[in-house]
């Protein structure tokens, strides 16, 4: 972030700020309701108000305009998932002699995304806890705990990754480091008989050219994790790419 522009810097603080308080107050409630609907209520409220007791046209365009501005918030909110990823483009892979991670060292991660068992899939935002890990087979693991001991995960390797493109998420006082990973989905319900049920890593025989792109997103405090989960994606799709050769 410190080579963003000073008014970017801000702007990216709004937009993380706006998002996470359009998300809480869709979700918490005050006297049974919501609390978004208790705002937008009131907010309807004093423009009818100052229609019916007749104040000045001043007010009852700024009513007007707060009308309509707190509407939007809440539907582009929703539209986006109640965060953005934004790309860094000034951003580069980590050197080749990044450490990269163990075979099934699990690293925690702020996860966000679609992430789904074998009959329902959800999309979690990086409030809740995750982690990634790799096995020897070369499969990508991620497990987000949704509630309390209830998991769901994403599954991806060499052959179904896509691309990794760092950035930033928008979410929340400020922007959190992030990698976006895009990979060819092969787990959920609409993967129900995929072989993953019964083997880690299944699905060999999967026609790629049928199955969907789906982006995840890893959020991290420390800049050193994130640089060693990028070096290790790169590096099996290296590995994987040199044993076809």
């Amino acid at each position: 972030m410190e080579n963003l522009p000073a008014l970017k810097h801000l702007y990216y603080q709004y937009i993380g700020r706006l998002y996470a308080f359009a998300y809480f107050s869709q979700r918490r409630t005050f006297l049974g309701a919501a609390r978004s609907g208790w705002l937008r209520f009131f907010v309807l409220a004093l423009l009818i108000a100052s229609i019916i007791l007749r104040w000045s046209w001043i007010i009852i365009i700024l009513a007007f305009l707060l009308w309509v501005y707190v509407g939007f918030i809440y539907r582009r909110a929703k539209k986006e998932g109640y965060n953005k990823f934004v790309v860094d483009e000034t951003a580069v892979p980590p050197p080749d002699i990044t450490q990269t991670l163990e075979a099934n060292e699990k690293v925690p991660v702020r996860a966000s995304g679609r992430y789904a068992i074998t009959t329902q899939s959800e999309t979690v935002l990086l409030i809740k806890p995750a982690h990634y890990w790799h096995v020897p087979l070369g499969d990508h693991i991620v497990m987000v705990e949704h509630r309390p001991k209830q998991f769901l995960y994403q599954f991806f390797n060499a052959a179904t990754l896509q691309k990794v493109e760092a950035g930033w998420i928008l979410f929340g006082k400020e922007p959190l480091p992030t990698l976006a990973i895009t990979f060819l989905e092969n787990w959920g319900p609409d993967h129900s008989n995929n072989a993953l049920m019964y083997y880690v890593g299944g699905g060999a025989n999967e026609d790629l050219s049928r199955l969907k792109p789906r982006t995840i997103y890893f959020s991290f405090d420390n800049l050193d994790t994130q640089a060693q989960l990028w070096a290790t994606l790169i590096k099996d799709a290296r590995d994987v790419r040199a044993s076809q050769t």
